[in-house]
């Protein structure tokens, strides 16, 4: 009996091993990294929201960026007049 539990166990093992070095290697075969993936699934599903920031490498990141040190560049705190 102990025998047989043992052997099921291992060959339990082993399938979920397997399943997961295809898994790891089908998303090799792609070209494209999970994160890429994920950006591309829509929100509802888990994928990126509509406000995001762009990646970086890309002219929309470069403006983006640019936008933000214009931002940050720009006095934050108004003059108070005295009341």
């Amino acid at each position: 009996m102990r025998t047989q539990l043992k052997a099921k166990g291992t060959t339990t093992i082993k399938s979920a091993l397997l399943c997961l070095a295809a898994l790891s290697l089908s998303s090799c075969a792609g070209g494209r990294t999970a994160g890429e993936h994920i950006a591309d699934m829509p929100h509802w599903m888990g994928g990126l929201p509509a406000d995001a920031p762009p990646r970086r490498g890309t002219p929309e990141y470069d403006a983006f960026m640019a936008k933000r040190a214009q931002e940050a560049a720009r006095p934050k705190v108004a003059q108070q007049q005295p009341k």
